[in-house]
């Protein structure tokens, strides 16, 4: 009898490419809402009209799909809503219909927030209370902070950008819920070659680094496999120019499975 973990993955594979999983929201786009999304997602500024119009669009599936909730006397408000849903939807362009439906809450404190690690956690060996600045679970809730969600608002920062950096976890976790940092591919990508690239391409990042030097991608993401690829996610999309130019490869494999290519958008007078 074939296991349930071949099961997982055949389903997460076919419900990436398929869908639909959106309400297929249909109506018109206010001029006013197209004329604040700069405001929320500074990439925007390069997208065509089509594009803006399918974000906003999206966000309004997104936020109507999920359960929202305030930690620590966090108020969750209309705006709060529009700015994780509008910024998440730059990983979706190419899939449209993908509204993260394993994503059923989204918790949100207003600054990083002091969580219990159990023994044996990936990133902190030890048990005890660490500050996190959000965190993510297969079938459970999307946990941010508002605080570090508002910097990622500004093009001139150090690339982090948090609505990115969990949600891409989730993409990961779609056919494997402990996050292997290889994301099902959709049809038309050679998925051994993809897989097998993205694996030398956090290899050999971790090697320059012991040799001393000096990479887009910053340290945390070379602790794990699903650490690169969700920091590697945040600079293709908060850093393009920097990441196409030092770190052309992994670029070129973002580019692949996000196919929104901002750094040739930008490049364009």
């Amino acid at each position: 009898m074939a296991s349930s973990s071949f099961f997982r993955r055949l389903w997460g594979r076919w419900s990436w490419t398929n869908g639909p999983w959106t309400n297929g929201t249909s109506e018109d786009v206010d001029p006013q809402e197209l004329n604040e999304l700069d405001q929320y997602v500074w990439q925007a500024a390069w997208l065509n009209d089509s594009t803006r119009r399918l974000m906003i669009r999206w966000s309004k599936d997104f936020i109507s799909s999920k359960h929202w909730e305030g930690c620590n006397g966090f108020r969750i408000t209309p705006e709060v809503k529009k700015t994780v849903a509008l910024n998440a939807s730059l990983l979706i362009l190419a899939y449209p219909t993908w509204i993260f439906p394993s994503t059923r809450t989204i918790l949100i404190y207003p600054r990083p927030y002091k969580a219990r690690s159990r023994g044996g956690d990936l990133h902190h060996g030890l048990g005890g209370e660490f500050y996190r600045s959000g965190e993510t679970h297969a079938r459970g809730p999307v946990t941010l902070n508002w605080y570090d969600i508002q910097r990622a608002l500004y093009r001139d920062n150090d690339g982090d950008h948090l609505v990115l950096h969990e949600f891409s976890h989730q993409l990961d976790m779609i056919d494997d819920p402990h996050a292997d940092g290889l994301p099902p591919l959709p049809k038309g990508i050679d998925a051994d070659r993809w897989k097998s690239e993205f694996q030398h391409e956090f290899l050999s990042a971790r090697d320059a680094i012991a040799r001393g030097e000096e990479l887009v991608i910053n340290d945390y993401g070379l602790t794990h496999p699903s650490e690169f690829f969700a920091v590697a996610s945040e600079c293709y999309f908060q850093m393009p120019w920097d990441l196409r130019e030092y770190q052309p490869e992994v670029y070129t494999l973002l580019r692949e499975f996000y196919i929104t290519d901002l750094a040739q958008a930008m490049d364009t007078p």
